[in-house]
Formats: C-alpha cells, sequence, structure tokens
C-alpha cells in the first residue's frame, strides 16, 4: 500500500498547476493522510509519511505539502504552510514539540534534497568530459563522490529515525539528531556538488542551485546544526548515561 501512495503521491507533484496547485492537493486527499479517519483522513503512520517526505525534498519548486499535512493535524483548513513550527504552536502545541517536529520534517525535506543532489552530481560527472574522459574516471572526483555518498546515506538514516510514533510526539534527542546530522551532511554534499559541477552549477538555466539554495535554508530554519547539537549535548549530561546507553535511547 506505501509504495502505491508513494507513485500516486508522485504523479500528484509532476501534474500540479504552479499558479494554484493547493485546489488539486486538496481535492487528491493528500494533505489529510495524516488526519484519522474519524476526522476524514486516512490514518496514515509518521513512517509511512517519510518516503512522501523526501519525494517532496527531491523537487525544486514543490510547494510545502508536507508542512502543510502535519500542520492540518491541527489546524484542518491549512494551506501552502511555509511555517510549520508557527502553525503547529498556533494550534495548542508546546513550543518545543512544533519544533521537534518541524526539525524533524526539515531533515527528511533535506535527505530527499541530498538524494537528487547526489543523482545530478553523479551523472553529470559520468557525461562531462575533460582532457579526453569522463571527469567520474578520475580518482579526485570518485573520492568526492564516495564522501557523497556516505553524507546522503547518513543524513537519511538520521531523518528516518524520528519518523517513528506519532506525528506530534516526535522525541527532541531524535528530532535534534536529524536535524544535526542531515545540516552536517547538507554542507559537504553542497560544497561537493558545486565542486563537480562548476560554473554550470550556479547557472539560472540549471537547478542545481535551486537544490542546494533550499538546503542551506532548511539548514537554518527551526534551529540549525549549533542549537540541536547544544540540546543533545545537555540532554547527555544531564542523563548521567554513558555513550553507548545514550546512543541505544535514541
Amino acid at each position: 500500500m506505501s509504495d502505491l501512495i508513494l507513485e500516486q503521491f508522485r504523479r500528484l507533484l509532476d501534474g500540479l498547476d504552479p499558479g494554484d496547485p493547493w485546489t488539486e492537493l486538496e481535492q487528491s486527499g493528500f494533505l489529510d493522510l495524516l488526519r484519522s479517519e474519524a476526522d476524514g483522513g486516512a490514518g496514515l503512520a509518521l513512517a509511512e509519511l517519510f518516503p512522501l517526505a523526501l519525494e517532496a525534498g527531491r523537487r525544486t519548486q514543490a510547494p510545502p505539502v508536507i508542512e502543510t499535512m502535519v500542520a492540518r493535524l491541527r489546524a484542518p483548513d491549512a494551506k501552502g504552510v511555509a511555517d510549520l513550527e508557527a502553525a503547529l504552536v498556533s494550534g495548542g502545541e508546546s513550543s518545543l514539540a512544533a519544533r521537534s517536529t518541524a526539525a524533524a520534517v526539515d531533515a527528511a525535506l533535506m535527505a530527499g534534497a541530498m538524494e537528487r543532489v547526489q543523482e545530478m552530481t553523479l551523472e553529470y560527472a559520468m557525461t562531462r568530459r575533460q582532457f579526453g574522459r569522463e571527469i567520474a574516471k578520475f580518482q579526485a572526483i570518485q573520492h568526492q563522490a564516495a564522501v557523497m555518498a556516505e553524507e546522503v546515506m547518513a543524513a537519511r538514516m538520521a531523518a528516518q529515525l524520528a519518523f517513528v510514533g506519532a506525528p506530534l510526539a516526535i522525541p527532541p534527542e531524535r528530532a535534534a539528531t536529524a536535524k544535526a546530522r542531515a545540516g552536517q551532511a547538507a554542507q559537504t554534499v553542497c560544497a561537493i556538488a558545486h565542486a563537480v559541477h562548476g560554473a554550470i552549477g550556479i547557472s539560472h538555466e540549471y537547478p542545481l542551485h535551486e537544490l542546494t539554495g533550499r538546503l542551506h535554508r532548511w539548514r537554518r530554519a527551526h534551529g540549525g546544526e549549533g542549537y540541536w547539537a547544544r540540546k543533545l549535548g545537555r540532554a547527555a549530561l544531564s542523563s548521567g548515561a554513558d555513550m553507548v546507553t545514550l546512543v541505544r535511547g535514541v
């Protein structure tokens, strides 16, 4: 069922009217997937939302559909929710719960965007020729591609760990891990992508800069790496537990 939902979601995003995406999104029923069946939704589990968040993150021009889906748990008529944290606070959530949820959503979107950046970088490296061969055959490029792959997977794993349980009850420690690790990965992934692409990466016609720009904006939203790292550090110090216990707890 989750694969079917993801495929329908992809088709929906592909066919949206850029001028008015919300009419079609609301008619599709996707905006209410997280709400309970009693409230007119589908009761989608948070873990099942993760693939949809990845897909939305991969798009350069996707509207804030994931943020809106989560916000509608507190504001059933919400549309175009650009600031999920503020929307949840307005709906009665505590500031910590709202920020944790928004940070986890950002981390998932970032993971999706980084996967797309990785694909674009590899495709470019395998077709761009320099000194008589594709640049992907140079050891320096291969090394950077390997580092990028490690960072992309680390970000995805950290983000996925946060998508467990109820949508509005994400543990702050998991949200902190997801957002901090995704932010760290985004710095490296963006730097490598632009280094491999060169000048074309910032050209208006090429979409790379749109994805990397979104990644850096997501990094700063709802607490950056330093903010969440401090949260994790304070939690670790106050717990008094050893490192293995702390990691297992997350």
